[in-house]
């Protein structure tokens, strides 16, 4: 792959999902945490993310997982780790260096699903982060977890650039619904 092409993907699906309506950012959150809600175990621990530049908002999934008891956990950076915290209603929460909330005092788990944003996906499962390998490299050390991408359908490619270091999704949930791969 030509040098820059990946960043001109994510420069395209990026300005695609921030040009959606604030009413079409809500109607997707809630047909996506309808999806999502109705396949989660009770015994899940989720790890999901707390929304940014256009990404799918979960906190209806998070809010719907508290009320079922269901744990919830959130990335937390660490160098070129992350991990996922536990995320409480009212916890105080800290930017990292990118700008991210994450929880100021983690409580580390280890997630049974991972609800992950993306930039760019297609029909094989392959998916286009914001290049930092971040989750590629949390799903390569854990390969027993649930990988379920979250999306919008203006965020579907024909087909992605796959390196070795990639790990594909096991699924992806926009408005439309669920597939799996």
């Amino acid at each position: 792959m030509p040098p820059g092409k990946k960043q001109s993907l994510r420069r395209a699906y990026r300005a695609a999902r921030r040009a959606l309506s604030p009413i079409d950012q809500r109607g997707h959150s809630l047909a996506i945490a309808a999806a999502v809600m109705g396949r989660l175990d009770d015994e899940a621990t989720v790890a999901g993310y707390l929304a940014r530049d256009g990404e799918v908002d979960l906190m209806n999934v998070i809010e719907r997982c508290w009320r079922r008891r269901i744990v919830v956990a959130v990335p937390v950076l660490s160098g070129r780790e992350m991990r996922f915290a536990a995320y409480r209603c009212g916890a105080p929460l800290a930017r990292n260096r990118f700008g991210i909330a994450e929880p100021a005092q983690p409580e580390f788990v280890t997630p049974t699903v991972v609800l992950a944003p993306l930039v760019a996906f297609d029909g094989n499962g392959r998916r286009l982060g914001m290049g930092g390998g971040y989750y590629d490299r949390f799903f390569a050390a854990t390969p027993n977890a649930a990988r379920i991408g979250i999306a919008h359908e203006c965020q579907r490619a024909r087909e992605l650039p796959a390196t070795p270091s990639d790990v594909s999704l096991t699924a992806v949930v926009t408005e439309n619904g669920w597939q799996s791969f």
